[in-house]
């Protein structure tokens, strides 16, 4: 496992003195064109109002409270339960 570290810090170091000496391309992108990249790519990974619908729900501290409400507003209830690591690390 050392070794792999040792090989791994050695070709970053490689590769940061190789890039070190060069000069910067001509052309290089402006400010603005950075924004517009990043604003394209976090509008593409962020969820819409549609995907975010889930936290207006109103989740209730405990199953007496949720069989309360659920009684009083005449609606089924969704219990959810499980056993385990949440992460599956059982």
């Amino acid at each position: 496992m050392v070794d792999r570290i040792r090989l791994a810090c050695a070709l970053l170091c490689a590769l940061f003195a190789a890039g070190c000496g060069t000069e910067p391309a001509a052309q290089t992108p402006s400010a603005d064109a950075d924004t517009l990249a990043y604003e394209s790519a976090r509008a593409e990974v962020m969820p819409d109002e549609a995907e975010r619908r889930w936290e207006e729900i109103e989740f209730l501290p405990s199953y007496a409270a949720g069989l309360k409400a659920a009684s009083d507003e005449q609606k089924p209830l969704m219990l959810w339960v499980m056993n385990g690591h949440p992460l599956g690390c059982t």
